[in-house]
């Protein structure tokens, strides 16, 4: 073989390890609220699910299965807010993630929380609140095993 034909052979092998290596798809570069792996992203996807799709399923698609069983004794994402939660809101809800004094912590390799903002609307009247999201990593994935109060609130 001629050295011209090698040498073009090892540019190309270079250059298809590259492209396939950039191709990959990882979620590392994402922002948190972008990211399906964050524990941040499935705190607004799940209370997504619950105040504005009011769409149960998709909202155990988040939920340990403690959670999940819990969420399905209540049969719909209203009465789920609503007694459990202790939070109606009508759909359309606001929901952030609150970055004051970093509230997102991961201490624990298979524990996290994240403190969400709720700003909505019910009968007309204006509310804010904040709820404590408490997540569990099952099998790489981070799941919400339960959800606090307004951490915030005097007790």
């Amino acid at each position: 073989m001629s050295r011209t034909l090698k040498f073009f052979k090892l540019v190309t092998l270079i250059l298809s390890l590259n492209l396939i290596t950039a191709c990959s798809e990882s979620n590392d570069d994402l922002p948190a609220f972008a990211n399906p792996d964050a524990p941040e992203y499935r705190a607004l996807a799940f209370f997504g699910a619950i105040y504005n799709e009011r769409d149960v399923v998709k909202a155990q698609e988040h939920a340990t299965p403690k959670l999940s069983r819990i969420i399905t004794s209540y049969g719909t994402a209203r009465s789920y807010a609503r007694y459990v939660l202790n939070l109606q809101m009508d759909p359309g809800v606001e929901l952030k993630i609150d970055r004051s004094l970093n509230q997102v912590t991961t201490g624990k390799a298979n524990e996290s929380s994240v403190n969400i903002l709720f700003t909505g609307m019910l009968n007309d009247n204006r509310i804010n609140d904040v709820r404590k999201v408490n997540f569990l990593k099952i099998d790489g994935d981070w799941l919400i095993d339960s959800i606090d109060d307004d951490p915030y609130a005097k007790k």
